[in-house]
């Protein structure tokens, strides 16, 4: 079996053998959103224990050989044939001067084959590993390891296979580089390298190799002249001592009151989490000439261990040399690795191009009570859309609807039959940190933050949390004003009919309808069909919406408990006055109008009479 194979099925397991530790993992489903039933980390570093010499050590192989076996037996447990697990091993087995014989001692004991990928193959399967984790990449890829760091890039400006020439298979959306460059710089490297360097002249010619490397790496990687503009590049960073810098970061997260607080950062999940360039070259200079050994004292990081703290200031040390050679912009950071990587290689394409969102929040949903049947779905998503200005909707609004949305829609009912305290709470905290929908992949943190406000206010408003303040703040209050009133106006459409709401929806006979507002010029566009464009950057504007009320009397309309709520619509979605917000100077604090239209019935009058 080839480390690409497209015959495997799941459920299969996955062992990275890679120079700072073995990571195993065992995949349920070929599916988009990379479904995985367990995995784990052994910490054993093949690249510290090889010294100098390159050689592995007896008790390393032996320590090898016993966690193989451990996983083998725990595939046993999940029925995963033992001959349906890929192997997969990177630099530290590479460079090791006893290599064969450690692969021929792990495949007399175990029956398992180890591949071991080339350092074109490693930098393909880390960047694809990246694109597993996300809704969308464009921009450079780079997975810092023990042993190495690769770098390459992901764009789909044009159409080309996402893969090595190795796999014959029709065109994809995604373009990665054909010659991607894996280069000897990995955290454990840098350390030794830089704890042999006796004074400043020796750090500085290494610093000078580093930049040469990397500058020969940017030209042999052939990076499309359109991932880059004057402000930089995009770079999504993957690997345990990138990911290290991305906590860090988290930690050093301030207050409102400016002080750096523990906790301070709402969302403690690395994988979209993103920062600008100059957050992280401030990082990388505060700490790329510190003591490792002062470093451990005085860090006391969340997910970063005293041998990763050690390792800090050789990353930093690393990532000032690739930022004097690349400009970067923003960077984003990924969970992606080897598992994640192969399973999008042996995706089918009809499996890539979707949504790993949205995949995964269906296979969530699906085997609950509180599941909307197809139809139900379409309605309540067609209604909502018919509500929400298209401006609001656009691929390119930074709020993502067009997407959180229909997710939204899936997560809607789940809570309502909990107590009525409980509801907006649990509501809330699902795509955060501490819900069900944690590690779901094709979630940038801003896009959490929002699908869980949305939540919130579907099932009824504030929560009683102090994440829920930082959340907000996340997203801005023009942006929470957008969240407020799509979770309110889910709120009536799921009250209508609470078990069906689609049902309730068509049934009633209720209606949304927005309202193109006047304007003083005659040949400007109506705000609710205005195109974003990167000149305008007009991302909000102001709305108007006509609930238009049946002529038939409905209780499923007319009871006190539906008809208060759609009354009050308006006035729960304005901001209250402390709220006020000038983040955008020529859009008005009140982006939403809602008012009742009743029509004429006599029924209806009679009624109201």
């Amino acid at each position: 079996m080839t480390v690409l194979d497209s015959t495997v099925k799941a459920p299969f397991g996955v062992v990275d053998m890679g120079s700072n530790g073995i990571r195993f993992g065992i995949v349920t489903a070929l599916a988009r959103h990379l479904p995985v039933a367990y995995e784990e980390r052994a910490p054993i570093s093949l690249l510290e224990a090889q010294g100098d010499e390159h050689y592995i050590p007896a008790d390393t192989i032996d320590q090898v050989i016993t966690s193989f076996l451990r996983f083998k037996t725990i595939c046993s447990h999940e029925n995963v044939d033992p001959d349906n697990v890929k192997v997969i091993a990177t630099e530290a087995t590479r460079i090791a001067s006893n290599s064969d014989e450690f692969l021929s001692k792990i495949k007399d004991a175990t029956g398992w084959t180890v591949n071991i990928l080339s350092k074109e193959q490693e930098a393909t399967i880390s960047s694809m590993g990246i694109v597993g984790s996300f809704y969308r990449v464009d921009g450079l890829t780079m997975d810092l390891g023990g042993g190495s760091v690769e770098l390459s890039f992901v764009t789909s400006k044009d159409s080309c296979s996402p893969l090595s020439q190795e796999l014959d298979r029709p065109k994809k959306r995604l373009r990665t580089s054909a010659s991607p460059v894996s280069l000897p710089y990995g955290a454990a490297v840098m350390r030794k390298r830089l704890s042999a360097c006796s004074n400043d002249k020796e750090k500085a010619n290494l610093y000078q190799e580093i930049v040469q490397q990397v500058a020969q790496a940017k030209v042999t990687t052939n990076i499309p002249s359109h991932l880059g503009d004057h402000d930089g590049y995009t770079l999504y960073m993957s690997g345990g001592g990138f990911r290290a810098l991305g906590f860090l970061n988290m930690a050093l997260t301030k207050s409102k009151d400016g002080k750096v607080k523990k906790g301070a950062y709402p969302i403690p999940i690395i994988s979209g989490y993103n920062i600008t360039g100059k957050q992280l070259a401030g990082l990388v200079d505060k700490y790329k000439d510190r003591d490792p050994e002062e470093l451990v004292h005085e860090l006391k990081v969340f997910r970063i261990s005293k041998r990763r703290t050690r390792m800090l200031p050789a990353t930093c040390f690393l990532v000032s040399a690739i930022m004097k050679v690349i400009k970067i912009k923003e960077i984003y950071f990924s969970e992606g690795g080897a598992r994640q990587g192969i399973c999008y290689h042996l995706l089918p394409y009809s499996e890539q191009i979707k949504d790993p969102l949205l995949e995964g929040v269906k296979s969530y949903v699906s085997p609950l009570p509180h599941a909307l049947s197809s139809n139900e779905f379409d309605t309540v998503v067609h209604a909502l859309n018919s509500a929400i200005p298209p401006l609001y909707l656009s691929p390119d609004h930074p709020l993502q609807l067009h997407r959180l949305v229909p997710a939204a829609v899936h997560l809607a009912n789940l809570t309502t039959h909990y107590p009525k305290e409980t509801r907006a709470f649990v509501a809330f905290h699902m795509p955060l940190a501490s819900g069900p929908l944690a590690n779901i992949p094709g979630l940038l943190h801003a896009e959490r933050a929002i699908l869980a406000l949305i939540l919130a206010y579907r099932q009824g408003g504030d929560v009683p949390d102090p994440v829920f303040a930082a959340i907000e703040t996340m997203i801005g209050k023009n942006g929470v004003s957008v969240c407020k009133y799509v979770g309110r106006l889910m709120e009536i459409m799921f009250l209508i009919s609470p078990r069906h709401p689609g049902w309730g929806i068509e049934e009633s006979g209720i209606k949304f309808r927005l309202v193109r507002l006047d304007s003083d010029d005659e040949d400007s566009t109506s705000p609710l069909s205005s195109p974003i464009t990167p000149l305008t950057r007009q991302y909000y504007t102001m709305s108007k919406l006509e609930i238009v009320m049946p002529e038939k009397l409905s209780p499923m309309l007319d009871a006190p408990a539906v008809i208060s709520v759609i009354e009050s619509m308006d006035k729960k979605i304005q901001p209250k006055k402390f709220d006020m917000d000038e983040e955008i100077q020529d859009v008005p604090n009140k982006l939403f109008t809602v008012t009742i239209v009743h029509q004429k019935s006599s029924i209806r009058m009679k009624n109201k009479s």
